[in-house]
């Protein structure tokens, strides 16, 4: 499912060139970010209700939604130097976003994504408090290890992790995706589908898995099997181990 989109995610040149080499604005003072790249129609709505047409430099501030046209690309530069790149037809809100400066560590960035897909390298805010960043979506919010990933809403949540890893987390768990791993959340509700093997015990191909860091609570019964064994933790306090690893209940 993942390659049929794959090519979605991939941004043009000229917008990759909003992660490399990069002076900050100084209208990135009035605000939390700017826009430092812009082609076609994009818009800004703000917390207030007010629209705005995107131009260049144009300042965000918290509460503001990017929205792009069928032809807009944006590329958003945030005080704490992470870049956030907008497809066409793509939606963005900053929810949440304080930063004082490079010994902030109550540092803090929730954003949406409302529709659409985006490339983020992520700066100083997921350095200094990794929990006080996040990404939400439809499907799961996002979180950071201090990463570069590209998102994607279409059926589902998309999601590419190029540098770094990022954990995807819903009402199933929270689940991690490496440097090199895509994976797929239809909804809230659904556990996310690794779409690339990688060296994390996450079962194959497009099956459901968790990856890395991931604990299970409670009375859950949990099958795991490799090519040669087979292990089963049944209710809570029981543990099975294997050579696939270790599971059970806390």
């Amino acid at each position: 499912m993942m390659n049929r989109h794959r090519s979605l995610i991939v941004l043009p040149l000229f917008l990759l060139a909003a992660f490399c080499c990069l002076s900050a604005p100084s209208s990135l003072a009035a605000g939390v970010g700017a826009i430092t790249h812009l082609s076609g129609d994009a818009s800004i709505l703000s917390a207030d209700g007010k629209s705005r047409i995107a131009g260049m430099d144009a300042t965000l501030n918290a509460g503001d939604t990017v929205t792009t046209g069928k032809k807009g690309q944006v590329a958003i530069r945030f005080s704490d130097e992470s870049v956030v790149q907008l497809r066409p037809q793509s939606a963005f809100r900053v929810d949440e976003y304080a930063y004082k400066g490079k010994n902030d560590s109550e540092a803090t960035g929730f954003f949406s994504l409302l529709k659409g897909s985006l490339r983020t390298i992520t700066g100083m805010i997921g350095k200094l408090n990794r929990p006080g960043y996040g990404m939400r979506t439809s499907a799961a919010t996002i979180g950071i290890r201090g990463t570069e990933y590209s998102a994607m809403l279409k059926n589902g949540l998309h999601v590419s992790v190029e540098k770094g890893e990022i954990s995807l987390t819903n009402r199933t768990g929270s689940f991690a995706v490496t440097e090199g791993q895509r994976a797929f959340v239809r909804n809230q509700d659904s556990a996310p589908q690794y779409l690339q093997s990688g060296d994390a015990s996450q079962g194959g191909g497009t099956q459901n898995g968790a990856a890395g860091n991931v604990q299970i609570h409670g009375d859950t019964r949990i099958k795991a099997n490799t090519s040669n064994t087979t292990a089963v933790a049944t209710g809570q306090g029981n543990r099975a181990a294997n050579k696939a690893g270790v599971i059970g209940g806390e």
